[in-house]
C-alpha cells in the first residue's frame, strides 16, 4: 500500500489554528492521522484522526508550545478503513508571531514629502531572525506600481520610497521570511501624500537666451564658504566644533526680520555658542551653568546705550541630548526658545550570567554577556557604559569598559 508524505511545513504560531496539507497516491482517502512528537525528548504528544476526503489535517490552537521543535507523522485510511504504513518524520518549528509593522508613517497616514523612508519594527520573541523582505509600493486600486526587490539586511529593515506625487493615495506594503521559512506581511497600508510647493529660496528661475543660444539658470541659494585654518570632523551628520571655532565672513548678510536655529549636542557648559554682526547689528548667544544643576541660554544684543539680554528657561539635559537654540527677530523685537530631545539611547539593560535571558523579559537594544553566575539585569539607568583604552578608576558593579590593549 501507498505511504504518504507530509507536505514541508513552514514554522507557524502555536497559539492560533494551523493546517497540515498530506500527499497521498493510493486509493480514495476516507480518514487520515497525524502523530506529533517532541523533537527533545522523542515523547508523543499529539496523536489524532479524522474522517475527511481531503488531505488535510488541523492542529488546534494551543496544542503545542512555542519556540521548540517537533517531528511530524501521517497515515492515510482508504474506503475500505485499510491504513497505510506511517509517513517518514517531516521536522517543523513552532514560533510566537514577530512583530513586523512600519513603525515611522505618521498617525495622520499623510506623507508631507515626495520621498518617504520606511523603517521597520521586526521583533520575535523567539529570537528568530528575519532573512529577506521586500518593500511594496500600490496606486489607490492596489495596483503594484514598484519593489525594492529582495533585501537582506537584518540591522536597518528601512526602503526609500522616492518620486511620490502630490495630493495621490497610495499603498505601502512589505512582505518578509524569517530564516526558518515563517512569512511575515504588513498587509496594504493607505498613505496619502500632500506637501506644499517649496518656498521661494529653493526655486530654480530659467531664463531663455536665444541670442546665444542658452538658458540662464539661477536661484536664491547662496553657497558660503568658511574662512579660517582649522580642520573638521563629521560625526554621525554633524560638525564637531568642540575646541574650535567656524567663522564665515561673507557670502550671506542677515537684515531685517530673521530666525537662526543653532542645534548639536555636547552643549552643556559655560560658553559662548554663537556670534553674528553686519556692521549694525550685533548678536551673542551664549550658555551657563547655575550652582542649582541648572542651564540658562542668553541672548545678547547691544543696542545703542544698553542692551537687548533675553535668558531661556532654566534647562536640565545630557550632553548626548540634541538642543536646538531658536533666536528670532521679528519687528525689532527677539525672542528666545530651547527644544530638548532626549537622546535615543543605542544601549539598553545588560544581562550577566550563564543563560540567555527570558526572552519575554528582553527589549529592543538590551545585550547579554555570557558570564559566571546566575543571570542578572543591569538597568540602562544604573550603569556607566566607559568607552576608553584607558581602564576607568571610578567603575563600580555593573558597569562596562570597553577599550584597553
Amino acid at each position: 500500500m501507498a505511504t504518504p508524505y507530509v507536505k514541508k511545513t513552514q514554522p507557524f504560531d502555536a497559539e492560533k489554528d494551523y493546517e497540515i496539507t498530506l500527499s497521498w497516491t493510493g486509493n480514495r482517502a476516507a480518514a487520515n492521522r497525524i502523530l506529533i512528537y517532541d523533537h527533545e525528548t522523542g515523547a508523543r504528544i499529539f496523536d489524532d484522526t479524522v474522517s475527511t476526503y481531503l488531505l488535510k489535517h488541523k492542529i488546534p490552537a494551543h496544542t503545542l508550545v512555542n519556540g521548540k521543535k517537533y517531528w511530524i507523522q501521517a497515515q492515510i485510511y482508504d474506503v475500505q478503513s485499510t491504513p497505510s504504513p506511517l509517513s517518514d518524520k517531516v521536522q517543523f518549528y513552532t514560533f510566537e508571531t514577530p512583530d513586523f509593522y512600519f513603525e515611522n508613517i505618521p498617525e495622520s497616514s499623510v506623507i508631507e514629502t515626495s520621498s518617504f523612508t520606511a523603517s521597520m519594527h521586526y521583533y520575535s520573541p523567539d529570537w528568530e531572525n528575519i532573512d529577506k523582505y521586500i518593500f511594496y509600493l500600490y496606486d489607490a486600486s492596489k495596483k503594484k506600481l514598484r519593489d525594492s526587490g529582495e533585501i537582506t539586511d537584518r540591522d536597518n529593515i528601512l526602503y526609500n520610497y522616492k518620486g511620490l506625487d502630490n495630493n495621490t493615495v497610495y499603498y505601502l506594503r512589505c512582505t518578509g521570511v524569517t530564516e526558518n521559512g515563517m512569512e511575515l506581511d504588513t498587509g496594504y497600508i493607505e498613505v496619502t501624500v500632500k506637501f506644499e510647493n517649496p518656498n521661494q529660496y529653493a526655486r530654480i528661475y530659467a531664463t531663455p537666451i536665444p541670442s546665444q543660444g542658452c538658458i540662464q539658470v539661477a536661484s536664491n541659494l547662496v553657497i558660503i564658504q568658511y574662512n579660517g585654518t582649522d580642520t573638521f570632523e563629521y560625526i554621525d551628520g554633524m560638525i564637531d566644533l568642540r575646541d574650535k571655532t567656524l567663522y564665515y565672513d561673507g557670502g550671506f548678510l542677515i537684515k531685517d526680520d530673521f530666525t537662526v536655529l543653532i542645534r548639536g549636542i555636547n552643549l552643556w557648559q559655560n560658553t559662548e555658542l554663537f556670534k553674528m554682526s553686519n556692521g549694525s547689528l550685533d548678536l551673542t548667544l551664549s550658555s551657563r551653568i547655575y550652582q542649582d544643576g541648572q542651564l540658562c541660554f542668553k541672548l545678547l544684543v547691544p543696542n545703542g546705550a544698553s542692551h537687548y539680554l533675553l535668558y531661556s528657561d532654566p534647562q536640565v539635559f545630557e550632553n548626548e541630548d540634541m538642543i536646538t537654540v531658536a533666536i528670532r527677530r521679528k519687528n525689532n523685537v527677539y525672542q528666545l526658545k530651547v527644544f530638548v530631545e532626549l537622546r535615543s539611547d543605542t544601549e539598553g539593560n545588560i544581562w550577566y550570567g550563564t543563560e540567555r535571558p527570558n526572552r519575554k523579559l528582553i527589549q529592543d537594544n538590551d545585550a547579554w554577556i555570557d558570564t559566571e553566575g546566575t543571570t542578572h539585569v543591569a538597568m540602562e539607568n544604573d550603569y556607566t557604559l566607559f568607552l576608553d583604552n584607558a581602564e576607568p578608576l571610578h567603575a563600580i558593579l555593573d558597569d562596562l569598559w570597553l577599550g584597553g590593549e
